[in-house]
C-alpha cells in the first residue's frame, strides 16, 4: 500500500480522472439493480429438496396462497353478505388468481331425508336474517369449512385466493398485493377488521421495507461517521474523506451487484451501511498517522510520507482481514448470505484501495497545515485518550496476569451459555412483534388458521391407494395426531372430505366423522366432489395424497422439533410401503437452518486459520500468530454467550456477527502489532515499547471501536429483527474488540517481540556479514536477519565516533555496513592513532559485555556506518523467541569473547614483561 500512496500523491490528477469515471460508470449501473423479496434466498442453494418441492407443486397446486380476513359481528346478515360477495368477485377478477375458496364457492354437504345436497353454501344473498343465520349453522356445521375460511364462533370468514405467479414478470408479487389491496381499500368501514396476508402481501411488505432501510440507514450511517471523525479528530475537513472514499466503494458495490445480478435482498441492504462504517476505519488510522506527521515534519508533503510508511503495510494486512472475513461467509450454502458475503467483501476490498488512492490527494490539497507546538494537547478529546491511556498502562502495570485471567476466565464463563443458543431461519421471525404481518399473523391464527402452508406427501406406489379404506385412514391417523398434538392451526385433506360426507349421509350422526371402512362408499362420495376439491389432496389415479397443514409457528426450531416428532411418529404407524416427506417453502427454509450452524463453524474455523497464518507468515513466528488470535477470539466468545444469556437466536443475522467481527477486531490489533514492532526496535524495552503503541493507538483504536459501535448501531433501526440483532451484536462485540486491544493485546505482547516479513526482505545484509562474520558462524541468513532484527540499530555520519574513549559501556557492537577505525590515545604525545580498521561482519566493544567499564577507544565511521548494539537484554530476548538460533549464537560470541580474552591476556602480560 505505500508504494500505492507514494505513487498517488505524485500523480494526482490522474487518480482524480480515474476515480470520477469509475463512479460514473458504477452509478449509470446502479439504476438494473433489481430488489427480491422472495423465500428462494434463505433456502440452501441447489438443494435437491427444491427440486421435490416444485415436482408437488406441479402435481397438487400452488403454496402461494393470499388470505383476505374479514371480521364483523354481524357477519352474517344480508347487507354484510352482500358486501362480501362484492369483494369476493372484485378478488377474483385479478389477474393471477387461479382458484378461490370463500363463503360463496365451498360446497355445502348436507344430509337431508337419508339423502345428500351438495349445493353452494350460498347460492344467492339471503333475503332475511333467518336465511343468513341458517348459511352460518351450516358453515359451522362443516370442521371442513371452520377455521380454514370462517371462525368458530362464526364472526370472521376468510377469502382464500390461490395465487399462480407470473415467473417473467420480477414485480408481480408487489404488483398483485397492491391490487388486493386497493380492492380492500374499497371495503374498509364496510366491515368492522379486513386486511391481506399471505406470500405475496409478505414480499411485498419486505420489498418496501428493503427500501425504507436503504432510505434510513445510509443517512444515518453517514451523520454517525461525520460526527465521530469531527469529535475525535476535531477537524471537520478531514472527516470528509470517509465519505468520499466510502461514497466511491458503495458506488462501486452496487455496480457489482448489478454486474453479477445480486439483488437487493433482506440482507446485502445493509451492505452500504457497512462500507461506510468499516471502510472508515482505514481512513482514521490514515487520519491519525497523517496528523501526527504534520506535528512532527509541519508540511504536508513530509507527513503523507510519514504516514505511508507508519501505516502502509498495517492497512495491507487489516484490508486483507477484513475482506476475508466477509468472504469466509460465502462458504454458507444458504443463498442470501452467500450474496451478502460476496457483496459486502468486493466493497471492502475495493474500499481500501481507493482510500490509499484518494488519501494523499485528499491530504495534499486539503490536508491539516503546519500546527504550532503543543496545540494538539490543548483538546478535551485529546486529553482524554491521553487519561486512558495513562490508566490503561496502570492496570497493565499493576498486575498484568491477574488482568489476562480476569478477562480471559470471565469470558469463559460467560461462553458456557454459548450451548443455549438456537438456530433459527424463519421467514416470520423477519418482522418485529408490533410489524403489520405479525399482527395480522396473530389475528388470522387465533381466529381462523396461520397464512403459513406446508404440504405432507404421501405416495402409496400404486393406483387407487388413496379410494380404499387403508389409505385414507392412514391419512385420517396423521392428522389425528396432529390435532391431538396441537402444533398446527388446521389441517386438510381427502380424507377430511370423505368424512365429512359419511357423516352427513348417516343423519349428521358425529360418531360417522370418520373415513368409512367401505371402498363403495368411499368411491360413491368421490362422485360428489368436483376435480378442483380432490386435485389438491390426491392425484388423478389415487397413488398419492397430500395433507395441506397451516401454521403459525415463528421459529424454525419450533417447527423443526414439531416436524421431528411427527416425524418418528409417522415412521412408526404409517404402512411400510409408504413413501412420505414433508416439503414447502418454509420447510425447505428451515432445512437451512442446520446449512447456517455448520456454515458458521466452517466460516469461523477458515477465518481463524487464516488470520493464524498470516500472522506466523508476517511476524516470522506461530506464537505471534497464536497471541494475536485470543484478543479477537475473545469477543466471538463473549458474542455466544451473551446471545445464549439473552435467547437470541443463530439466524441470517446473527450468522454473519462472528466471522465479521474477528475481519475487524483484527484490524486493530495488526495496527498495535506492527506499531509495537517499530517501536521495540527503536526502543529494545518491551514495557517502554508498550507504553508508546497505547499512548500512540489509543486515539485510533478507540475512534475506531467507538465508530464502528455506533455504526453497528444504526443497523438496529432496520425494519428487520435478524439485522436488528446484528446491528446489536455487532456494536457489543466492538466493544469486547476493544477491551481486547487495550488490554488483552498489549499484556501477550510484552511477553515476546516481533519481527515482520517485511522487515526480513527490507534488511539487505553486506555477503561479508553473512559469509565471513564469526558472530553468525553456522548461521544461514534468514537466522542471521532474525537476529540482527532483535537488535538496535544504529546510524553514524562520516567521522562521527560509533563509540567515545572513556563511556562507560555494556554492550558489544556489530557493523552491518561502511567501515569504522579504531583510535586510541599515544601516552607520549596524547595524539590519536589509528590501530585498527573494522569493516561488515566485525564487532567491537565486546569486552564492555562481560566487563561494563569505560570505553578503551574511539571507534570513528571512515564512512556512514550502519551498526547493531547488543546487550545483555537484547540476548536474553534472542534466547527466549529463537531458542535454538540462540544456541549457535551464544557460542560463536563465546568464541569471540574468549578470544578477546586471550588477547587481551597476552597483551597484558607482554606490558608486564616490558614495564620489568
Amino acid at each position: 500500500m505505500q508504494k500505492i500512496i507514494f505513487w498517488a500523491e505524485k500523480h494526482p490528477i490522474i487518480v482524480c480522472v480515474v476515480l470520477l469515471l469509475l463512479n460514473i460508470v458504477a452509478a449509470m449501473k446502479i439504476k438494473d439493480i433489481r430488489i427480491d423479496a422472495s423465500a428462494e434466498g434463505m433456502m440452501i442453494e441447489g438443494d435437491p429438496a427444491q427440486d421435490y418441492y416444485h415436482e408437488t407443486l406441479d402435481i397438487f397446486g400452488t403454496d402461494n396462497i393470499t388470505i383476505v380476513y374479514v371480521a364483523d359481528k354481524a357477519l352474517f346478515t344480508p347487507e354484510k353478505l352482500k358486501f362480501l360477495d362484492e369483494l369476493a368477485y372484485q378478488l377474483e377478477e385479478i389477474p393471477g388468481v387461479s382458484k378461490t375458496e370463500s363463503l360463496f364457492t365451498v360446497t355445502n354437504f348436507k344430509g337431508e331425508e337419508g339423502s345428500l345436497t351438495t349445493n353452494p353454501l350460498i347460492d344467492w344473498i339471503p333475503e332475511t336474517l333467518e336465511e343468513a343465520e341458517s348459511i352460518k349453522k351450516d358453515a359451522l356445521r362443516s370442521p371442513v369449512l371452520v377455521k380454514n375460511i370462517i371462525s368458530p364462533d362464526g364472526s370472521a370468514t376468510a377469502i382464500n385466493l390461490y395465487v399462480d405467479t407470473d415467473p417473467n414478470d420480477p414485480d408481480f408479487t408487489v404488483k398483485f398485493s397492491k391490487q388486493v389491496g386497493q380492492v380492500i381499500s374499497k371495503m374498509r368501514g364496510k366491515f368492522d377488521d379486513i386486511f391481506q396476508l399471505g406470500n405475496t402481501f409478505t414480499k411485498r411488505t419486505i420489498s418496501e421495507n428493503i427500501l425504507a432501510d436503504q432510505m434510513t440507514l445510509v443517512p444515518l450511517s453517514v451523520f454517525v461517521l461525520l460526527m465521530t471523525l469531527v469529535i475525535t479528530m476535531r477537524s471537520f475537513n478531514a472527516a470528509f474523506l470517509p465519505i468520499i472514499t466510502a461514497g466511491s466503494s458503495v458506488l462501486w458495490s452496487l455496480g457489482f451487484m448489478t454486474m453479477m445480478d445480486i439483488p437487493l435482498n433482506i440482507l446485502t441492504v445493509i451492505v452500504p451501511s457497512l462500507i461506510i462504517v468499516i471502510g472508515s476505519t482505514e481512513d482514521m488510522h490514515l487520519l491519525s498517522e497523517y496528523m501526527e506527521g504534520v506535528e512532527l515534519t509541519g508540511f504536508r508533503e513530509k507527513a503523507i510520507h510519514y504516514m505511508a510508511e507508519k501505516c502502509g503495510t498495517a492497512v495491507l494486512l487489516t484490508a486483507m482481514t477484513t475482506f476475508l472475513g466477509f468472504l469466509s461467509i460465502t462458504i454458507n450454502k444458504i443463498v442470501i448470505l452467500k450474496q451478502f458475503g460476496m457483496v459486502a467483501a468486493f466493497g471492502l476490498f475495493v474500499n481500501p484501495i481507493i482510500t490509499c488512492l484518494a488519501a494523499p490527494v485528499y491530504f495534499k490539497y486539503f490536508g491539516a497545515d503546519k500546527r504550532g507546538p503543543g496545540d494538539s494537547e490543548n483538546g478535551i478529546i485529546d486529553r482524554f485518550f491521553d487519561a486512558v491511556a495513562d490508566r490503561v498502562i496502570k492496570i497493565i502495570n499493576w498486575n498484568k496476569w491477574l488482568v489476562l485471567g480476569f478477562l480471559l476466565g470471565g469470558s469463559a464463563l460467560i461462553g458456557l451459555f454459548a450451548v443455549q443458543v438456537k438456530v433459527d431461519n424463519d421467514l416470520l421471525g423477519y418482522f418485529k412483534q408490533t410489524s403489520s404481518i405479525r399482527l395480522r399473523s396473530d389475528i388470522l391464527h387465533n381466529n381462523i388458521a396461520g397464512a403459513q402452508p406446508f404440504f405432507i406427501r404421501i405416495n402409496g406406489g400404486q393406483p387407487n391407494t388413496f379410494k380404499k379404506p387403508e389409505g385414507l385412514k392412514q391419512v385420517e391417523l396423521i392428522q389425528e395426531y396432529m390435532q391431538k398434538k396441537g402444533w398446527f392451526d388446521k389441517t386438510h385433506s381427502l380424507a377430511d372430505s370423505i368424512a365429512l360426507i359419511h357423516r352427513e349421509m348417516n343423519a349428521g350422526d358425529e360418531k360417522f366423522l370418520k373415513v368409512p371402512d367401505s371402498a363403495d362408499l368411499i368411491a360413491q362420495y368421490l362422485m360428489f366432489l368436483q376435480r378442483d376439491e380432490i386435485s389438491t389432496y390426491a392425484t388423478a389415479d389415487y397413488s398419492e395424497a397430500n395433507i395441506l397443514v397451516r401454521h403459525n409457528l415463528t421459529s424454525s426450531y419450533g417447527l423443526a422439533a414439531a416436524l421431528k416428532e411427527l416425524d418418528q411418529y409417522i415412521k412408526q404407524h404409517l404402512n411400510p410401503h409408504f413413501i412420505y416427506g414433508f416439503t414447502g417453502e418454509n420447510i425447505l427454509i428451515n432445512k437451512a437452518s442446520d446449512s447456517m450452524a455448520i456454515g458458521q463453524a466452517q466460516s469461523l474455523s477458515f477465518l481463524l486459520i487464516v488470520i493464524f497464518v498470516i500472522m506466523s507468515f508476517l511476524f516470522v513466528n506461530t506464537k505471534a500468530g497464536a497471541l494475536s488470535l485470543i484478543p479477537n477470539f475473545f469477543p466471538i466468545v463473549m458474542l455466544f454467550g451473551i446471545m445464549g444469556l439473552l435467547d437470541i437466536p443463530l439466524n441470517t443475522g446473527t450468522a454473519m456477527v462472528a466471522a465479521i467481527a474477528i475481519g475487524i477486531a483484527v484490524d486493530d490489533t495488526i495496527h498495535f502489532m506492527s506499531r509495537y514492532n517499530k517501536e521495540m526496535r527503536i526502543l529494545q524495552s518491551q514495557n517502554k515499547a508498550m507504553e508508546v503503541c497505547i499512548r500512540s493507538e489509543i486515539k485510533p483504536v478507540i475512534s475506531t471501536s467507538i465508530a464502528l459501535a455506533l455504526g453497528f448501531i444504526v443497523v438496529c433501526f432496520s425494519s428487520f429483527v435478524p439485522l436488528i440483532y446484528f446491528g446489536f451484536l455487532s456494536a457489543m462485540v466492538m466493544i469486547f474488540a476493544l477491551l481486547g486491544d487495550m488490554f488483552l493485546t498489549p499484556i501477550l505482547l510484552s511477553s515476546t517481540q516481533l519481527i515482520t516479513i517485511l522487515d526480513m526482505i527490507g534488511l539487505k545484509l553486506h555477503d561479508a556479514v553473512i559469509k565471513e562474520s564469526k558472530l553468525f558462524e553456522g548461521l544461514r541468513p534468514r537466522q542471521i536477519k532474525k537476529i540482527i532484527l532483535l537488535g538496535k540499530m544504529l546510524d553514524c555520519e562520516k567521522g562521527e565516533a560509533a563509540v567515545t574513549y572513556g563511556e562507560e559501556g555494556r554492550s558489544m557492537f556489530l557493523i552491518l555496513e561502511g567501515y569504522a577505525q579504531v583510535m586510541v590515545k599515544d601516552e607520549v604525545t596524547g595524539q590519536e592513532v589509528p590501530v585498527a580498521e573494522l569493516g561488515p561482519g566485525e564487532v567491537f566493544g565486546e569486552i564492555a559485555l562481560v566487563d561494563p567499564g569505560p570505553r578503551s577507544a574511539d571507534v570513528r565511521a571512515l564512512e556512514p556506518l550502519k551498526y547493531m548494539e547488543i546487550d545483555w537484554d537484547g540476548l536474553r530476548r534472542i534466547q527466549r523467541i529463537f531458542p535454538r538460533i540462540a544456541g549457535h549464537f551464544f557460542r560463536n560470541l563465546a568464541v569471540i569473547l574468549g578470544g578477546r580474552l586471550v588477547q587481551t591476556n597476552k597483551l597484558l602480560v607482554k606490558q608486564t614483561k616490558d614495564e620489568s
